[in-house]
């Protein structure tokens, strides 16, 4: 297959929430991603913590583009967050790694990490779609 990573890039570029939150793909091959982002005022919380569902969102991203390598779009259908601690600055990076998949469903588990530090560990469901991911 073509550059991976650019493909990846390109599909995920349209998602409007990510890009707001300013989440970017920073690694990805088949069965993997790592996604990160860089922590900023407006992403913390009333108690200058980062946002718990930031650390949702950027696991639950990182999970759709690591079953995304694997061919197809697949969509979250069950996701299971377990908050072990908190940050207030930093980059946030979420690994993803299928752990799972069949013909219609994968399971990843993505840790989440700043400053070397594991802020969350997320198991995610999804459904594969029959849509293949695009050549280039």
């Amino acid at each position: 297959m073509a550059d991976l990573l650019k493909i990846c890039r390109g599909f995920f570029g349209t998602d409007r929430f990510v890009e707001m939150c300013g989440i970017q793909i920073v690694e990805c091959r088949e069965g993997y991603a790592k996604c990160e982002v860089e922590i900023h005022d407006k992403l913390l919380n009333g108690v200058n913590a980062v946002q718990g569902g930031l650390l949702f969102t950027i696991a639950d991203f990182s999970a759709a583009v690591a079953a995304f390598t694997l061919g197809r779009v697949a969509l979250s259908i069950n996701a299971d967050i377990s908050f072990f601690r908190n940050c207030n600055s930093g980059t946030i990076t979420a690994e993803a790694t299928v752990i799972s998949a069949t013909n219609n469903l994968c399971t990843c588990s993505v840790d989440v990490v700043c400053n070397d530090v594991k802020l969350a560990n997320v198991k995610v469901g999804l459904f594969r779609t029959k849509q293949e991911i695009p050549e280039e």
